[in-house]
């Protein structure tokens, strides 16, 4: 079975050794130069060389808010980092690369490929690609597509009265690299997901003050360093300052949006049978992963709030183990029993999502329940632990947080 995998980040690069492993003949297109994904740090921000948008959001000094034990592929641990859990992410970046090179998926990765166009013909897809150094496309066709090019790369900034007259620095949380752009600057963060939690203390340790927006309740009772001030939702802005629903009035410099992101997915054309609501919302997808409408098309690593190695590693086998196991007579009878997804936010649901790809009468190998006993110890105890950079350590069925 040819297969076009679109993206070489963690969900890509996963889709690729599973589908050698299962004798498939992956085909991976890649924007950029290199694999990674969300996890290259690239200092610059707008534009690259080729004219389109600067894919990564990664900033100079993000450190992982979970330990490795929960970032690695299965049977590809880390090296030479025994002594530490929480990792800068050129460390991640550099295990992404040795992953790659031990797997050899280097050779099936198209760099600076950007595919432009996925349609659904009567028994194959036609996927075409421009090559943006010699800008010539070329037209290939494959017996099944897995899109995984993510989801953090076009960035939601949310319209808040008078924005547009406000004078100082505005940029969303993709375009932010180091906090010396802040130095000694009233610096307003809103949002309160992980980004926005991380760049908050990034910038205040450069900033004059950070307001943070947001209507956690729970952190403000979050150790934060002293120049940060918690404040309720924006109420408006005027040319040199904030006014919150609070009432109070702030003077500011900078504004960050840690907001989020909307889905894209332009090159894939109406015969695909898929549809983005609200530019939230993949559907119809079968538990985040099978596109109802051609089942031969898969989605991978569309999802919040989750570990992601393991967990992306999980879609691949349970999408691969359904392609292998189903004819084009049995896709069309099992489409009649599914049902579309409502969410990609797992959270709390992360583990029955889990189990629910277990279920069915698709068999694959569980993530053993360790990893999840980590993840939520980790979440009782980030703060305190991953502020100190302390580890958390898994040996076989055991969790240890040192």
């Amino acid at each position: 079975m040819r297969v076009a995998i679109i993206g070489a980040g963690v969900a890509g690069l996963a889709s690729a050794r599973r589908c050698l492993e299962n004798d498939f003949e992956p085909i991976v297109y890649e924007r950029s130069k290199g694999v990674g994904g969300t996890w290259v740090y690239d200092e610059r921000t707008g534009i690259d060389e080729f004219g389109l948008p600067i894919h990564t959001s990664m900033y100079q000094n993000l450190m992982t808010n979970l330990p490795k034990e929960l970032m690695d592929f299965p049977n590809f641990p880390y090296t030479g980092l025994d002594d530490v859990s929480f990792l800068k992410s050129c460390q991640v970046q550099e295990y992404i690369e040795q992953f790659t090179e031990h797997f050899g998926l280097y050779k099936h990765i198209r760099f600076c490929s950007l595919v432009t166009s996925v349609e659904k013909l009567t028994n194959n897809w036609q996927v075409t690609a421009e090559d943006l150094k010699t800008k010539t496309s070329k037209t290939e066709y494959y017996d099944a597509v897995m899109v995984c090019n993510g989801h953090n790369a076009l960035p939601f900034t949310p319209d808040i009265p008078g924005n547009n007259d406000f004078d100082g620095i505005q940029i969303h949380s993709h375009n932010y690299r180091i906090p010396e752009h802040f130095t000694n600057l009233n610096v307003l963060i809103i949002g309160s997901g992980p980004s926005g939690v991380d760049i908050c203390s990034d910038v205040s340790k450069i900033a004059n003050q950070v307001y943070f927006s947001h209507h956690k309740p729970e952190l403000i009772e979050k150790d934060f360093p002293k120049n940060v001030i918690h404040k309720p939702d924006v109420e408006h802005f005027s040319k040199k300052s904030v006014s919150f629903k609070d009432k109070t009035e702030q003077t500011l410099d900078a504004i960050i949006y840690c907001t989020g992101y909307k889905i894209t997915l332009p090159f894939l054309k109406p015969s695909c049978g898929i549809n983005v609501l609200n530019d939230k919302l993949i559907t119809p997808l079968y538990k985040n992963i099978i596109n109802m409408n051609n089942p031969t098309m898969g989605f991978i690593g569309y999802l919040n709030l989750t570990f992601v190695f393991r967990i992306f590693d999980l879609q691949v086998r349970y999408y691969l183990e359904f392609l292998r196991q189903n004819s084009s007579s049995r896709l069309d009878c099992m489409i009649k029993t599914m049902t579309p997804v409502t969410t990609h936010f797992l959270g709390e649901n992360m583990l029955n999502y889990c189990k629910s790809l277990l279920l069915d009468k698709i068999k694959v190998e569980p993530i053993p329940p360790v990893y999840f006993e980590v993840y939520n110890g980790c979440h009782k105890l980030k703060d305190k632990y991953y502020r100190s950079y302390h580890s958390s350590v898994v040996r076989s069925s055991t969790v240890m947080i040192m």
